[in-house]
């Protein structure tokens, strides 16, 4: 198969660690919920259900589903405007998050087929009961991620605005002039301008909201920066001591929580997660996304043509779940790769006769966020088992050190080979390690069996299919196509 010709992408990957959307919303979701828990409870109760098992995966981590939705007297009032997946690993204190987009086509065989955000609005009413449709809702997912989901949370809109309101506001900094003439009107198809000033604000919960959901002039890292401010400002009041020793406000407080959410989570539970929390910081949380640019980090999706939808806009798996599921895995499962895959120099070589390999390959793990800086043809194209080269590195004793990249934990589940530190000396000749920590070169094994990961993009109806002279050329070698 051939490819329409493309240069080799050079945009930033996404970054994993900070800029994405509601990446400590899981922080404060759950210290709603254990208000809320902790007000139905005296303090008899709470003291024999404490240390409560919370539920773990085979890695240890447990999972949860939070769900925002518009809530009673809302426009879509049960329609999932947010949906993420967040992993706890509580041995390391640590949060793994991903985001679910909204317009995610899905395929239910109980409830049919529409966009994901309305996947627990169908589910309540199949079944006309809440708690029955937020279990749906979360064995949907479970499908979709390919991770078990033991928790969920829902919190809606107004209880998010009556929350703020109920703490006394909050304090902002406003990076910059916001204009958004698009913002939607409560309970209408219209829209309504919003707008904020530049500087520290003191801002009430309507505008928090807006604040935090305003996206039409700004990008949707601009909006995730935002709302990760309004989760930390909500951190800083509820521990003030204007908050801690106001009884008023605290009965306030758990009021709105327990008209405006809902949880699986039992109070032993929450007191057990509570205990996990308190070390949780800015960098002990990352946030992943789903999204539909095939050149960055977490780009699975498409779109399709509408006339196929229902005439709707909607988001679809390039070549199925299963990438998804990878990704989910390494998002949630293989967490400690992450400081090092933005930073690891990888370079990927085609061994076989096979045209197209490396390039696919790149665009595949660049999807998992890994930093491909070359690719091109290898020092042969007879060459029989993929192989990993990696540099053996010595301390100032000149003893040998752990070398070998964490990555190669994840990528060695997608493409299988063997690792090896004695680099041929046409790489080490042709300098490719002053640009390269990883040199992946593919082999006939990987390439001609079952397991090689042809990237899906190229088969969607949107790509053409040129002669063999249109491939594209790499930094690597001038003579490569590959």
């Amino acid at each position: 198969m051939q490819f329409e010709k493309r240069r080799i992408n050079k945009k930033k990957t996404v970054t994993i660690t900070t800029g994405a959307l509601l990446s400590t919303a899981v922080i404060a979701v759950l210290v709603f919920t254990i208000i809320k828990v902790i007000s139905f409870f005296d303090v008899g109760v709470l003291l024999q259900a404490a240390g409560d098992k919370i539920k773990k995966d085979p890695y240890g981590h447990t999972n949860f589903l939070i769900l925002g939705t518009g809530g009673e007297n809302h426009d879509g009032g049960d329609l999932t405007d947010s949906m993420i997946i967040a992993s706890m690993d509580t041995d390391n204190q640590f949060v793994s998050m991903l985001s679910i987009p909204r317009d995610l086509w899905v395929k239910s065989d109980t409830l049919g087929s529409f966009k994901i955000n309305e996947l627990y609005f169908q589910a309540n009413r199949h079944y006309e009961d809440e708690t029955l449709a937020l279990n749906h809702t979360k064995e949907e997912i479970e499908n979709i991620i390919g991770v078990p989901i033991h928790y969920w949370i829902k919190v809606d809109f107004k209880g998010f605005k009556e929350f703020i309101d109920a703490i006394g506001g909050i304090e902002v900094d406003v990076k910059a002039d916001i204009y958004d003439p698009f913002y939607p009107k409560d309970g209408t198809i219209l829209f309504e301008p919003f707008t904020i000033k530049k500087g520290l604000q003191h801002i009430d919960g309507e505008t928090a909201l807006k604040y935090a959901r305003s996206r039409k002039t700004t990008s949707d890292f601009d909006r995730a920066r935002r709302q990760q401010e309004i989760i930390f400002a909500i951190k800083e009041k509820l521990l003030s001591a204007s908050s801690i020793f106001n009884i008023d406000r605290i009965n306030n407080i758990m009021n709105t929580i327990r008209d405006n959410s809902a949880t699986n989570i039992t109070a032993g539970e929450i007191l057990t997660l509570a205990s996990y929390m308190k070390g949780l910081t800015s960098e002990s949380i990352s946030h992943h996304l789903i999204h539909d640019d095939q050149y960055q980090c977490g780009g699975f999706l498409y779109t399709p043509r509408r006339d196929l939808y229902n005439n709707l806009f909607v988001l679809v798996p390039a070549g199925g779940f299963d990438y998804i599921h990878q990704y989910a895995n390494l998002t949630f499962n293989l967490q400690y790769i992450e400081p090092e895959a933005q930073e690891l120099r990888i370079q990927i070589l085609n061994g076989s006769k096979k045209g197209g390999v490396a390039v696919e390959t790149k665009q595949i793990l660049q999807r998992y966020c890994f930093n491909i800086t070359r690719f091109g043809n290898a020092r042969t194209q007879d060459l029989e088992t993929t192989t990993y080269y990696y540099q053996q590195k010595f301390d100032e004793a000149g003893k040998e050190i752990d070398s070998r990249p964490k990555s190669l934990d994840f990528i060695k589940q997608l493409i299988p080979g063997v690792e090896s530190t004695e680099i041929p000396q046409e790489y080490i000749d042709l300098g490719y390690f002053e640009t390269s920590d990883l040199i992946i070169e593919l082999g006939a094994n990987y390439i001609n069996s079952p397991q090689y990961w042809e990237d899906p993009f190229y088969n969607l109806p949107i790509y053409i299919a040129p002669s063999a002279s249109t491939e594209e050329t790499t930094t690597t070698n001038d003579n490569t196509t590959e």
